[in-house]
């Protein structure tokens, strides 16, 4: 189990890819992965806007478990701790809901455009919880990490961006999903 640990706690610290640490063999492997994504939100091969809420919420849920990780293993500094149980919690409640909710409801018109305001809410917290830690992380004396607060802000941005969608219609989150397809597809080919 500490093995597992210890192997789980390597691959996280090495998979920023703009860390000085990472191989370049990790960082093609998001690559990959974020433009494998972006064109299954372009052209939903697997089944429409279901599919691509399934993706983002588990993307999400995904992303607040790996927080809850750092947080069970004490790699969160003591000041953090309260954001990130914040951020980790809510992501991990709107994964669930969106992925529960997919999987076990007929995925409506209304229900998708439901999700995507669910979706957008959970992704405006997570931004906005990332920002704050940004300040509250940074020394009197550094810069601020512009990397961190640059990906926080784009992630809140998208939030607003979906629950607006969602609450103007199914089709208009649609076009949100194109969007951020493309996107996912430019930051995959970066």
């Amino acid at each position: 189990m500490d093995r597992a640990t210890q192997v789980t706690e390597e691959l996280l610290d090495r998979g920023a890819p703009w860390s000085s640490t990472t191989s370049w063999t990790i960082v093609l492997i998001e690559g990959i992965v974020a433009g494998v994504l972006g064109l299954i939100f372009l052209f939903k091969p697997l089944g429409g806007t279901a599919t691509t809420l399934q993706l983002t919420g588990l993307v999400l849920l995904l992303a607040a478990l790996i927080t809850a990780f750092q947080l069970w293993r004490g790699r969160v500094r003591p000041d953090l701790v309260q954001l990130a149980s914040f951020r980790a919690g809510s992501g991990v409640t709107v994964g669930l809901v969106v992925v529960v909710a997919t999987f076990f409801t007929a995925v409506t018109a209304e229900v998708s455009a439901t999700l995507a305001v669910v979706v957008g809410i959970g992704f405006i917290i997570f931004g906005l919880t990332g920002i704050a830690a940004s300040f509250v992380r940074r020394d009197a004396k550094s810069p601020l990490p512009m990397a961190s607060l640059v990906i926080n802000a784009v992630l809140a941005l998208a939030g607003l961006v979906l629950m607006f969608s969602g609450a103007a219609g199914s089709d208009a989150v649609d076009g949100i999903f194109n969007l951020l397809g493309i996107a996912l597809v430019v930051t995959g080919l970066v």
